[in-house]
């Protein structure tokens, strides 16, 4: 019998919808067994958030800096052959009750020494945070065999409106020209295949070979002018980090102004300046093809 655990944090419930997908109960096969455990942060995030609580996470989902988390339901035998972990990317970076788990002792008795499969739902941005994912994996001593990426496959600014109708006003649905928010209905349900390589792969001892199965088929589908963006927007979300949290002990109003001050910098990039680049990127696409084919192949693996 191969043990699977999956270890989730879905805020709004599209994560643990994808999971349960991609291990479809009705196709487990009997030589497989799969346990869920849900990472609680205290006090719980809310959802729909407001604009403030939405934006008042930034620095410290940056910063990997975590929150306290209820670690009881991690207190249990380290007798899995393969982890799970899936969640939400907050601000370019794991959502930070991941970031907490992942920065536990229970943690690091869960994951030393074992692969793992990491799985996001995302908006279309997941390259920074899971090298930060990673790294932090590493450090405890696990090691990713496999990623699938899940994500909201509606145009880039069109998703940015409809991404925070639902996170601010909990309006998930299609509404006259705006598509429904999130990964679609259809994607999730397709996922299935994911599961099954999985399960292929981990009954065979195979899992060395499992994200080039996952890739092929269609686990990561990567928009080079969305993932240049990102990166660049990485390195200015840390600039901005370390202007709120790292130049000393703000005051809640000094914190306060510097976050809407980000707040009004974040819209006037994504609907200033982001078409402009996405262009400019997709114009580098053309010419350095070979390059950027490399990147691609890099990120995916």
């Amino acid at each position: 019998m191969k043990k699977i655990l999956v270890i989730y944090y879905s805020q709004s419930g599209q994560i643990l919808d994808i999971c349960k997908s991609i291990f479809n109960e009705k196709e487990i096969p009997s030589e497989i067994e799969i346990t869920y455990k849900e990472i609680k942060a205290i006090p719980e995030y809310p959802f729909p958030w407001t604009a403030n609580e939405f934006f008042d996470v930034f620095p410290e989902s940056v910063g990997l800096k975590p929150c306290q988390i209820n670690n009881s339901d991690f207190n249990i035998n380290n007798d899995f052959d393969l982890i799970v972990l899936a969640g939400q990317v907050w601000y370019l970076s794991p959502s930070i009750p991941i970031t907490s788990f992942l920065k536990s002792e229970e943690a690091g008795k869960l994951l030393k020494d074992k692969p793992i499969v990491t799985v996001y739902g995302v908006r279309n941005m997941w390259v920074n945070a899971h090298s930060k994912t990673k790294n932090l994996i590493n450090e405890i001593g696990g090691k990713i065999v496999g990623n699938i990426v899940l994500s909201d496959k509606n145009n880039n600014l069109v998703s940015v409106i409809t991404i925070v109708r639902w996170l601010i006003n909990g309006q998930k649905e299609a509404k006259g020209i705006w598509p429904a928010a999130g990964v679609s209905k259809s994607d999730i349900e397709n996922t299935g295949k994911f599961g099954k390589i999985i399960y292929e792969k981990l009954i065979n001892n195979n899992l060395m070979n499992l994200q080039k199965s996952l890739v092929e088929n269609g686990a990561i589908e990567i928009d080079y002018a969305i993932m240049k963006t990102e990166l660049n927007g990485g390195r200015i979300f840390n600039i901005w980090y370390t202007k709120i949290l790292k130049e000393g002990n703000l005051t809640p109003k000094q914190r306060k102004r510097r976050l809407n001050i980000f707040k009004n910098y974040l819209y006037f990039v994504i609907f200033g300046v982001s078409p402009f680049a996405s262009l400019f990127f997709k114009i580098k696409k053309i010419i350095f093809n070979k390059s950027a084919k490399s990147e691609i192949k890099y990120y995916s693996s």
